[in-house]
């Protein structure tokens, strides 16, 4: 039989370690955004930095807890016990930072379909959800004791869990469905809708999934704490997930301007040496007067940029 040690923390050690490698991407990725973003609005940059701050917060407190178990109570087995402070603390963070994210894309729903009720109905889901976290953190405070803990956030844990798949399934379904549906026709469009569509798909099915992962390993480990690693890494997951759909904007612009839209939607490819001749065509080509057709697109489908107004 396994030690109490082992059993209880195995988990929670593994989740630390891949927070911490998560967190170094998550910093990489602010650091990227501060550079080459400074256009942005002052609200999405405020967020940035307020999901940085908790963030590196977050990670302080998911190593504080495991220094306390496996470090200061080294052999002290009665110390597996209870809960101590930083783990509630460090999943009550976590909690805000999800909501922070989901309202975010909520934002770029609706800036996408101007549907009030589908919008207030999504953030209702996802303050709700947050609602069941931070209830299941305070419980931690009130009943440190392990065992009296899984007995009271039993029915909490699972609904919010529940809820948690659902309502980011339903983001990402949402975002997926007004996407496609501001489709243009137009290559650059194009180009752009389907690599906000990728971000979307992988965004709603990560978060989804680990939060599966967490009832799953819940109901079916009670005795030991194996969730508590899906419930360390999902933090992360969200932040680095609105960081890279806001560093992704200027590579997908770019990758849309590559190509030169017509009035016909083609692509015309241009030769690199203006000065090669490839036959009589070419010849006439060049004497023929320069016509650019040109299609203003008015598509906010970020809403980030203090101008967001695109020219194909």
């Amino acid at each position: 039989m396994a030690p109490l040690i082992m059993t209880l923390m195995q988990g929670p050690l593994c989740g630390t370690l891949a927070t911490m490698l998560l967190y170094g991407i998550f910093c990489m990725q602010t650091f990227y955004y501060a550079r080459n973003y400074t256009e942005d609005r002052k609200a999405i940059k405020w967020l940035v930095a307020c999901l940085w701050v908790l963030e590196s917060a977050h990670t302080a407190l998911t190593v504080h807890f495991i220094e306390y178990y496996l470090i200061l109570n080294f052999n002290n087995e009665s110390a597996l016990d209870y809960v101590v402070w930083s783990m509630g603390a460090a999943y009550f963070i976590g909690f805000l930072v999800a909501w922070a994210v989901d309202i975010c894309f909520v934002w770029r729903i609706w800036q996408l379909s101007k549907q009030m009720w589908i919008c207030i109905a999504l953030a209702t889901l996802a303050t709700v959800r947050t609602g069941f976290g931070l209830g299941n953190c305070t419980f931690s405070f009130r009943y440190p004791a392990i065992k009296e803990f899984h007995a009271k956030v039993f029915p909490t844990m699972v609904v919010g869990w529940t809820l948690s798949a659902f309502a980011d399934t339903l983001i990402a379904v949402a975002l997926c469905y007004y996407l496609h549906k501001n489709r243009s026709g137009m290559r650059r469009m194009e180009h752009i809708i389907n690599r906000l569509l990728l971000y979307s798909i992988n965004t709603g099915a990560l978060t989804s999934l680990f939060a599966i992962l967490v009832i799953i390993m819940f109901l079916a480990f009670p005795a030991t704490l194996v969730f508590v690693a899906f419930v360390q890494v999902q933090s992360k997951l969200y932040a680095i997930s609105l960081l890279a759909s806001l560093n992704s904007r200027k590579s997908t612009l770019e990758g849309a301007r590559r190509a030169v839209a017509t009035a016909d939607d083609i692509s015309l490819r241009f030769l690199a040496n203006s000065g090669t001749k490839v036959g009589r065509q070419t010849s006439l080509q060049s004497t023929m007067p320069r016509i650019e057709i040109t299609k203003n697109i008015e598509m906010d489908i970020r809403g980030d940029e203090e101008s967001s107004h695109g020219t194909v």
